[in-house]
């Protein structure tokens, strides 16, 4: 997800991009939002809050969310942050660039028989793995029903799709099956983040859910360079190898990736 305050699976830009026309529409509608490289511009990130039409709305607590629609896209925002945007019937278009630099990555490594996804957004990342992975298992953890709502209601996402309503810590504590070839985290914002994501015993937990050739992806978002140092200093330590970063240009997320 991307923008300039970020939960779940969020996005942070921080310069401008170039825009150029991808979707041409006769009014002229969301031809300025997608980049030469087909994903959404900064601009979109900014106003996707007040952009498209209203499908769903959803206040619980200080917690607002929002689904919105535009022509064939579809947008998820929490607290008017943008958290996931897809374009629907087309789960293999990835529209966020730290979406794009995960999958360039994923290129690298076998194709995966099982993952673990932990937070869900509008569920890009399973129902993309799906799309060019027939066979792959991918197991979703969130621990928001309404977002799990969302994606079941309005992102495709069918009743019996293996989405768990869970803590990611407990499920690490209890998931007692076969390790996982990926695990992709993407818990991370500069506010809010649970606790755990700077605890010890968390990546422990992580490794041991890995296989023996499997790979740990982390979406990361920080506000200050100290908690990058943090978090690579827990994966040292926890995997005994330092950590491949990767920053998503122009935007404040980095990827980093630790091989089990």
């Amino acid at each position: 997800m991307f923008n300039v305050k970020s939960p779940t699976n969020c996005v942070k830009s921080s310069k401008h991009s170039g825009i150029t026309s991808i979707l041409v529409y006769a009014d002229g509608t969301m031809q300025d939002f997608l980049t030469e490289s087909g994903t959404v511009s900064n601009d979109f990130v900014a106003q996707s809050h007040e952009l498209g039409h209203l499908l769903y709305w959803h206040k619980h607590g200080k917690t607002s969310i929002q689904v919105r629609q535009e022509k064939t896209l579809r947008w998820l925002l929490i607290n008017n942050t943008l958290q996931s945007i897809v374009e629907l019937n087309h789960p293999e278009h990835l529209l966020f660039p730290h979406l794009q630099v995960l999958d360039q990555l994923w290129q690298k490594y076998p194709t995966p028989n099982r993952v673990l996804e932990l937070g869900l957004g509008a569920g890009a990342i399973r129902d993309y793995l799906h799309s060019v992975h027939d066979d792959c298992q991918v197991i979703s953890v969130e621990n928001n029903p309404d977002i799990i709502h969302c994606y079941k209601r309005y992102f495709g996402g069918d009743h019996i799709s293996e989405v768990n309503c869970s803590d990611a810590y407990k499920v690490l504590e209890i998931e007692h099956n076969r390790p996982f070839d990926w695990i992709i985290l993407d818990l991370f914002s500069e506010l809010d983040a649970p606790r755990f994501l700077y605890q010890h015993k968390f990546y422990t937990l992580l490794r041991n859910k890995i296989s023996e050739q499997g790979v740990l992806f982390i979406n990361f978002i920080a506000e200050h360079e100290s908690q990058l140092k943090q978090l690579e200093h827990l994966l040292i330590i926890n995997f005994g190898k330092k950590p491949h970063i990767h920053q998503v240009p122009g935007y404040a997320n980095h990827i980093i990736v630790v091989e089990r």
